[in-house]
């Protein structure tokens, strides 16, 4: 009897994930080949991105919207269907699945689990840290509980056997990259909203976590204007209620022009004069990616996962001081020398061979088909 495959995007519904989703699952359906037995499961949020951009989901054998919620997935009658197949990969983890009889396959970007001792902890309530501390403590143990764990970078496959999540035969390194999208200006959407500013305009491109560090952001805007005299007018992209739960005060400084779909996003980058990645905690972001393909400077956080990514193609500052990133971004706007020490056309090159989408989903696929 031949193998029954699923590829799992049901859990998937906001920011990166539902990005690394629709590109990995688009590229599959210009494959020539696809496999027998496959079937895929998508979220409302993957499924919309995918018919947006234009994919043909029709070339999947079985293609279903599954909505899956954390631990309520197990009540559902679709979680019971997974037993049903031989092998599962789940794009993002992790899998809430007891007494499972497949090979699961998940990735992982839980940048909390494998760093704990983090610059986010501290700026948390006590409500918080308790309520952060007890998620992480069962979601990895269901990371454990898997067999092949798929992780972006190199540092994470590292951290992950440190913490004995994982042994070095059960990860596998494949690197994040930007989407076919930015390469193909035909699939670009418009934004909801006209852009309108004849002030610098600094775009941050995510959803408002924590450890996005986006706090920074009005103090940075009030620095750079009684420092430097510089206007400076920044734009988010927040959900409707991430942005009723920002501040009266954090509202006044910023622009909100909403959360974008996949194919909004390239005409965002290219309206904005540069992109500022505030970032305390990742294991990868492709924001730093998709703005040096939109050749578009960046002001990122002096960390790690950012130098890891973006090499000397960014502009690095302190992300616990806003004065820092003021300082930086002031630098940037009045030394043309300064300015020029980074080459946008350079930065997308780079950007560009650092991975690609069609070879991301070959070797997604390879690790859901290689035999067990």
């Amino acid at each position: 009897m031949e193998s029954k495959y699923l590829i799992n995007a049901s859990n998937l519904h906001v920011g990166g994930g539902v990005q690394v989703a629709t590109s990995f699952i688009g590229e599959l359906s210009r494959f020539n080949a696809l496999p027998k037995n496959l079937s895929i499961w998508v979220s409302n949020e993957v499924h919309s991105n995918l018919q947006e951009l234009g994919y043909d989901i029709g070339r999947f054998e079985s293609y279903q919207i599954v909505n899956s919620y954390g631990l309520k997935f197990i009540f559902s009658d679709m979680y019971k269907k997974m037993n049903e197949f031989d092998k599962i990969l789940t794009i993002f983890g992790p899998l809430y699945a007891f007494n499972k009889n497949f090979f699961s396959i998940v990735g992982f970007a839980q940048a909390w689990i494998i760093y704990p001792k983090n610059d986010v902890t501290s700026l948390l309530s006590l409500k918080e840290k308790m309520h952060y501390k007890l998620k992480f403590f069962f979601q990895k143990l269901f990371f454990k509980s898997s067999d092949l764990i798929i992780v972006e970078l190199e540092h994470v496959a590292t951290e992950l056997q440190k913490l004995k999540i994982a042994k070095f035969e059960n990860l596998r390194v494949v690197r994040n990259c930007i989407s076919s999208i930015y390469v193909d200006r035909t699939s670009w959407m418009g934004l909801n909203s006209e852009i309108k500013s004849e002030n610098f305009k600094i775009g941050f491109l995510g959803r408002n976590y924590k450890h996005k560090n986006t706090d920074i952001l009005p103090l940075v805007k009030i620095i750079l204007f009684d420092k430097y005299g510089i206007n400076v007018d920044f734009f988010v992209t927040f959900t409707e209620n991430e942005w009723d739960a920002c501040s009266k005060d954090f509202k006044s400084y910023m622009i909100n022009v909403g959360p974008l779909t996949v194919a909004q996003c390239p005409n965002f980058y290219e309206e904005m004069d540069a992109i500022i990645f505030p970032s305390l905690l990742e294991c990868f972001s492709a924001t730093p990616l998709e703005s040096m393909v939109m050749e578009k400077p960046l002001f990122a956080s002096d960390r790690a996962f950012n130098r890891d990514i973006c090499s000397s193609y960014s502009f690095y500052f302190d992300p616990l001081s806003p004065e820092s990133a003021a300082d930086i971004i002031a630098k940037y706007y009045c030394d043309d020398s300064f300015k020029d020490s980074i080459s946008l056309s350079e930065a997308k090159e780079y950007a560009l061979n650092f991975s690609n989408a069609p070879e991301r989903a070959r070797q997604y696929l390879n690790s859901l088909l290689r035999p067990i």
